[in-house]
């Protein structure tokens, strides 16, 4: 028992160990290049503040948009009920983990150059700000709608009921319960859109439309990829790298939610008449028309001539590309959330939340040290010992794992927890050998790992920030075989891919909201 322990404990410190070493190997080969240093008269440069300015308003507004859509929608889906609301919340999770490249397609088809609306569009510009705003806010919202819809359904019936019988008006109700119930959620996804938003990469190169909306994440691979400015690149990690941390030491500090559990609804004590009804469903169908648009736009654009002349053999080379580096880094990013995991429930177990704390950030660091940054460090230190072409695919496959393991951890989390709680005395008092541990915790947080393994896929499928370092561009994947198709304006094509993507991780998404739900 004690030896089972032991190597439990071995585990687990090896693979912390592992994980924040990619992170200082990443920094150790930012600092360690020749004469690369960190270079703060940079700072002073007017482009460079402008590229931060631009980076920071961008991530406000793009957080500030996808909270103020989606709390009055997730309000009417918890007031109204209205139809098609669990249709509606399917959607919004296949919206937050579709890849943004399929995303990018379909609003360039709705509202770019040759859009059916172009001559209604007068003055308009779809690239630059307006452009990383609407996909920002289409990718953001509708995990926003999802959280707090699960924060409204947590209101006990006993206040609803109250709140009747004392009469509230509408700012009554809203001030003293419901606000309440969802302040948590707020805080907590007005931190996490900003660090996606801060962090954004694929929307703003294809999107960002030139040098006033370029922001540190695409600066960086400007610096690294066409100028080979390492100071430069070294200077803006950096820099990226404390605003982060700063955002994400706020982050963990307010109340944990489950970013993609399941959203099973209590029953309704009363649903919501009157004149405010038809302000609730505007706010209802505008998301609607917000997450069906794009897609529509991309679906009108396929034609018949396109398919007949699609080059299908790039397409399914790419999409084996993608489907092995997608698989590895889920296994690989599966198998090691659980290692990080073991500490974190020690923790919690012992009631030592200082030391839960600590484990939670080391675990989640990829949130703090962004995949341009992962891959710049990574790339720069095998460049100098003459190791690139050898650890190119290694590390493409580590990196993608690296990055999964926040979304992987939120999904394990809650499970590992409950049976912990229910089990884990009875386990301990029984002193079964790790086999039997196993046998008996699989059963209970098997659909756990199937969705976790579902979600890492599916996120995996759309990197493209780690790619455009790390990969073949002779061999792409579907992300960046889009990004090819859209960067030469062949926009058929692209779409025709963003299709087939699309309806790869739509099948994905049906696995993991099976498994999230069932296992409720």
């Amino acid at each position: 028992m004690t030896l089972s322990r032991s190597i439990t404990t071995l585990s687990s410190a090896v693979v912390y160990l592992g994980t924040l070493s990619l992170t200082v190997l990443a920094f150790w080969g930012l600092i360690g290049y020749e004469d690369t240093r960190f270079t703060p008269d940079l700072l002073k440069d007017s482009y460079l503040q402008s590229i931060l300015s631009f980076t920071l308003y961008q991530a406000l507004l793009s957080s500030l948009g996808s909270l103020l859509l989606a709390i009055p929608i997730a309000r009417a889906l918890h007031r109204l009920r209205p139809v098609g609301r669990h249709q509606f919340l399917r959607l919004s999770l296949l919206a937050f983990v579709m890849p943004s490249l399929i995303l990018i397609t379909g609003i360039v088809n709705l509202l770019g150059p040759q859009s059916p609306f172009i001559e209604s569009l007068t003055g308009w510009k779809l690239f630059g700000l307006n452009g990383i705003l609407i996909a920002h806010i289409y990718l953001n919202f509708p995990l926003a709608v999802r959280i707090l819809y699960q924060g409204y359904s947590s209101i006990p019936l006993s206040r609803e009921q109250l709140a009747d019988q004392l009469k509230f008006t509408l700012w009554q109700r809203i001030q003293h319960i419901e606000w309440p119930a969802i302040r948590s959620q707020v805080t907590t996804l007005a931190g996490l859109i900003f660090i996606l938003c801060f962090n954004s990469f694929a929307i703003v190169l294809t999107l960002g439309g030139g040098p006033k909306a370029t922001t540190l994440e695409l600066a960086i691979f400007q610096a690294l990829k066409y100028d080979f400015n390492l100071n430069e690149a070294l200077t803006l990690a950096w820099l990226q790298f404390a605003i982060a941390g700063i955002v994400y030491l706020a982050l963990i500090y307010a109340s944990k939610v489950n970013w993609l559990g399941s959203t099973r609804e209590q029953t309704a004590y009363r649903v919501d008449q009157g004149v405010r009804v038809p302000v609730q469903m505007t706010f209802y169908w505008l998301g609607w028309i917000y997450l069906l648009a794009p897609l529509i736009a991309l679906f009108l654009t396929l034609n018949l001539e396109a398919l007949v002349n699609y080059p299908y053999a790039s397409m399914f080379k790419a999409m084996g590309v993608s489907m092995v580096i997608a698989l590895w880094a889920s296994l690989l990013a599966l198998i090691t959330a659980i290692a990080l995991l073991t500490p974190i429930r020690k923790a919690a177990q012992q009631a030592k939340p200082i030391q839960e704390t600590l484990f939670s950030w080391l675990a989640n660091q990829s949130l703090v040290a962004p995949a341009m940054v992962l891959s710049t460090g990574s790339y720069i230190w095998l460049i100098s010992r003459g190791l690139l072409e050898s650890y190119a695919p290694l590390m493409l496959i580590l990196l993608n794992a690296f990055v999964l393991l926040p979304f992987l951890i939120s999904q394990l989390r809650p499970r590992f927890i409950q049976f912990d709680s229910q089990y884990a005395k009875l386990v301990g008092n029984l002193k079964l050998t790790a086999m039997d541990r196993v046998r008996i915790i699989y059963p209970f947080i098997r659909r756990s790992l199937l969705a976790a393994f579902s979600l890492g896929l599916l996120l995996a499928l759309g990197d493209v920030s780690i790619f455009a370092i790390f990969g073949s561009y002779e061999s792409p994947t579907l992300p960046w075989l889009i990004y090819t198709f859209a960067g030469t304006y062949r926009m058929s094509e692209a779409a025709i891919t963003s299709v087939i993507l699309l309806g790869l991780c739509y099948l994905l998404l049906i696995l993991l909201e099976r498994s999230v739900d069932d296992e409720q």
